[in-house]
Formats: structure tokens, sequence, C-alpha cells
């Protein structure tokens, strides 16, 4: 039997930053994954930090993004002097494209809404839009400019995060699937797989998209479904975009190896990760909207992921009421990567007995 201060279910992003930070004041972690580190969507995305892009209204979760972007800058910095890892973190900003009228009118409101926060926008004419990127589209009517909106490389981040936990003590331990949970009374005190059992003053669930499967060993409803995203990348020899280009329909993300990553679908089929050729034609049909001489260029691969996806598209953060000694940190959907700091953190302080922060009241499992 295996014994730790607190154990981790899931080995992606969010469970190595969890862990990272916990491993920093001392706390002695264990990370079950079921698979390999950042096997599944942590290592699947196209890696932005788009919280601006994403249109969030003023509240709860736009300032749990907001925190959490900032945070990536001086993350970047100690991921790479201590692992050697750079996790190509990009200024890159994010220009929202417009087509229609109604592309507009919600520009407007994020325009309004961001500039009265005092966040950075700028609105961008057409003439504008296509001096800065002369391959997009001559249809578009515009751009909402956000310089402050990045991207990273995220299978680099979580090896970056996993590596650095492991060598601050972390236990990692891949290919090791939960299939029960222990408890004392209504307390829980550890989990079972296959081959071993591992007991914990605390445990953890971020098992992504399975979170909801680990609920069920507990008769404990966790709303999370799979979502599965597909993408795909296409080979553009560098310098064909400077920024990410994003509109209602999906995104077109340069990456500095000269790939640009087109996504993603948003589709409810349960654990199908098959690629299917109405997703990737949607994508095509997008990309090719936006950046016409796109259709030129050769298609490197396609690939698809399950985010964690909950009924009102907030992730869970804390306690899990009624199982003493269980906690969650899940159900991140499309902003896993972007929340990956912020969620560490705050994981961490509550771990710790300390006080979050951020309140994590708004993320609830019971909210």
């Amino acid at each position: 039997m295996k014994t730790a201060d607190v154990l981790i279910i899931g080995g992606g992003i969010i469970g190595c930053s969890i862990a990272l930070e916990l491993s920093r004041a001392g706390v002695q972690v264990l990370l079950l994954e079921r698979d390999r580190i950042g096997c599944e969507a942590s290592g699947e995305a196209a890696g932005m930090l788009a919280p601006q892009a994403e249109g969030l209204s003023p509240g709860p979760f736009l300032d749990l993004c907001l925190k959490s972007r900032e945070m990536f800058d001086p993350l970047q910095e100690v991921l790479k002097e201590e692992t050697g890892i750079d996790i190509e973190y990009v200024r890159s900003g994010v220009l929202f494209l417009l087509f229609t009228e109604e592309d507009e009118i919600l520009a407007k409101r994020m325009f309004e809404e961001q500039r009265g926060r005092g966040l950075t926008v700028e609105w961008w004419d057409r003439q504008q839009l296509l001096e800065a990127e002369p391959h997009v589209t001559p249809e578009v009517r515009g751009a909402l400019c956000l310089p402050d909106d990045h991207q990273v490389q995220n299978a680099r981040m979580v090896r970056a995060l996993a590596l650095l936990g492991a060598r601050r003590g972390v236990q990692l331990v891949e290919g090791s699937a939960v299939t029960g949970i222990v408890r004392d009374r209504d307390r829980v005190i550890g989990v079972r797989s296959l081959t071993e059992t591992y007991h914990a003053g605390k445990v953890v669930v971020a098992a992504g998209a399975w979170s909801g499967g680990i609920g069920q060993l507990l008769n404990q409803d966790i709303p999370i479904r799979p979502a599965r995203g597909q993408l795909l990348s296409v080979e553009t020899g560098g310098n064909f975009s400077r920024h990410i280009l994003y509109s209602g329909k999906g995104y077109v993300t340069p990456w500095p190896n000269g790939e640009v990553v087109v996504g993603s679908t948003i589709e409810f089929v349960g654990f199908e990760k098959q690629i299917t050729v109405a997703g990737i034609g949607e994508l095509l049909t997008m990309a090719r909207r936006l950046v016409p001489a796109l259709a030129s260029r050769p298609i490197l691969r396609t690939w698809s992921g399950f985010r964690p996806w909950t009924p009102d598209e907030l992730p869970y953060l804390g306690a899990v009421p009624g199982s003493p000694g269980l906690y969650i940190a899940s159900g991140h959907g499309r902003n896993g990567i972007l929340l990956a700091p912020v969620t560490g953190q705050l994981m961490a302080e509550l771990l710790r007995d300390e006080h979050p922060s951020l309140s994590l009241d708004p993320f609830r499992l019971d909210r």
C-alpha cells in the first residue's frame, strides 16, 4: 500500500499543475494517470490563451481566466530554467474576424465591455486588417485586435510541469486506472487500481472528461461529459500569419514550427475518437473562408480530443459535498490550458487548508 498527503487522479495539465504547486510547499503528492501523462486533451489542444476572444462576460469566470493568463509569463520562465523545456509561449495576439452584421454587433459589445474593464482591445477596419494579415480573405469587414491573448505549446507545457513536479518529489504513476474508492465511513481516504491500493489524506479528481466515471465509483453525480474536438494542421512554411485568427466558426493558429492548426469541432458523441469526413470538412470550409491561400497547402495531420464539458460550461473547483476528503478540479471545457496555472494555485491553497486567493464558490460542484 502506498501513501501520500494528497492523491491526484488524472495526469493532464490540470492534475500536473496542482501537483507542482503542492510540491513547492513540501506536500507529498501521488499522481495517478490511467494512460500516459498528457496523452488526452492536454496534449491535443491548439494552445490558445484567449479569454478576450471567447467574449466572456464580466464575472467570476472571466476574473479566473484573466488571472491565469497573467501567470504564464513567469511560469514559462521557471519551466524553461528548471527543466530546459521551452513551452513556446508566444505573445501572438488574436484577431477576432468580422464577416457579418451579427459579428459586428457582438464585437461592439465585447469592445465596450473589455474597454470598460481596462483590457487592451482595438477596433481594426478592413484596411488595417489586410495590411497586417494580407492572407486573410478580402471579404472580411474588420476585426477586433486582442494583443494580450496569447498561445502556448500545450504538449510541451504538460511535459515540463510533470518533469518539474517529479524533480520536486511528486510520485507519477502511469498506466494506473482507478477502479475503486477507499472510504473510512463517509470519508474518502484513498483509491484502488487493478494492482494497488493507495491511501491519502486528500483525494483530487482531475480526470478531465473521465471525471464523471470517477463520480460513479462514489455514487456521486459529477455532470461532466466528453465534447469531441477534431483538429487538423497545415504546413505553411512559416510567416503565413502573425496572429491567431478567430471567428465564430473556428480558429486558425500559427505555431512557431511553421504549422497552422485549424480547429475545432464541438461534438457530443461519447468517447468516440474517430476523425470524420463531416468534421474535417467543416474545418476545411472554415479555414478556406478565413484564409483562402490555405487551400493550396498540404495537410500534415488530423486528430481529435475530448474536452471535459459541464452543463453551464464552467469548471468544478473545490471540495465534493457529502464526501469529506474528496476534491474536484475538472470540467474546464475549452479553457483547460488557459486555466491550468490558476487552478493549480487555487486548489493547492485549498488543499493546504488556506483561504484561496480567489473565491471558489462560483465553481462549486453543487452550484
